[in-house]
């Protein structure tokens, strides 16, 4: 089935695997994404991503088509990126490149790199309703931290597991199963929040409930990924699931 987006954020998508039946006892944790998810990276890496090709003497690459570069993690921008100028990077030098580009990248992380419109006000109903919360990505774990650092979001999250972190990343079950064991969670009572096929993939992994947002970096039409359903408005979602309802119930 293909699914379709609406403009009053998730709504009309829940019935898609019957999410309302567990409005208010789930989710009792989220795994969120970071790019493309959470923060709006691209232009900071696009920064990054020119000055390591000037360095080379190649010509820069336009913000927009960066973005269609995010994904599966920092080797991955390097080698996409020199592709785009004309030259195959061999698996050597893709290593060599990698310290340079997180050299230039990391003092200048959160420069231009902003939080996606509702995402700080989703995060934090999820922690005040007692859900608790990690971040799966395929973006080195020193350089995620201070992100979520900078952008006030730290103190939020109980695990913070990068592309860096375990010998395997996404789209491989090992980052997700260490984030459930991690939060003392299971399948069942976890959902995943992303925006590419690489998380829907490495929710499918496990059998975790996968909702992907409309505004990231899916390098495929976002509603023909398979998720459980699609996101336009992130400060939609706690209220979707009922976190209002038990914020209610945990008040009286």
């Amino acid at each position: 089935m293909r699914m379709r987006c609406f403009p009053d954020g998730v709504k009309n998508l829940m019935s898609q695997r019957n999410l309302h039946n567990k409005r208010g006892s789930y989710p009792a944790a989220v795994v969120w994404d970071l790019d493309g998810t959470i923060i709006d990276s691209a232009p900071d890496l696009a920064a990054a991503l020119n000055i390591l090709l000037e360095e080379h003497g190649k010509a820069p690459i336009c913000e927009a088509n960066v973005r269609q570069m995010i994904g599966n993690g920092v080797a991955k921008l390097i080698e996409r990126g020199f592709a785009e100028s004309g030259v195959i990077v061999g698996a050597a030098e893709l290593q060599s490149l990698q310290p340079r580009f997180m050299s230039i990248y990391t003092p200048r992380a959160t420069e231009l790199s902003r939080l996606y419109p509702g995402a700080q006000s989703a995060i934090q109903a999820f922690h005040e309703s007692g859900v608790a919360q990690a971040v799966c990505t395929n973006k080195p774990e020193l350089v995620s931290r201070a992100i979520l650092h900078d952008m006030n979001l730290a103190q939020y999250f109980e695990l913070v597991v990068g592309g860096d972190t375990f010998e395997h990343r996404k789209p491989h079950a090992l980052p997700l199963q260490s984030c459930l064991s991690a939060l003392g969670t299971n399948v069942e009572s976890t959902l995943m929040i992303g925006d590419s096929a690489v998380d829907a993939d490495t929710a499918r992994a496990v059998g975790m409930t996968i909702g992907l947002v409309t505004h990231g970096y899916a390098r495929q039409p976002v509603e023909t990924l398979g998720a459980d359903f699609l996101i336009s408005d992130l400060a939609a979602l706690p209220n979707e699931l009922g976190l209002r309802e038990r914020n209610e119930r945990i008040a009286r």
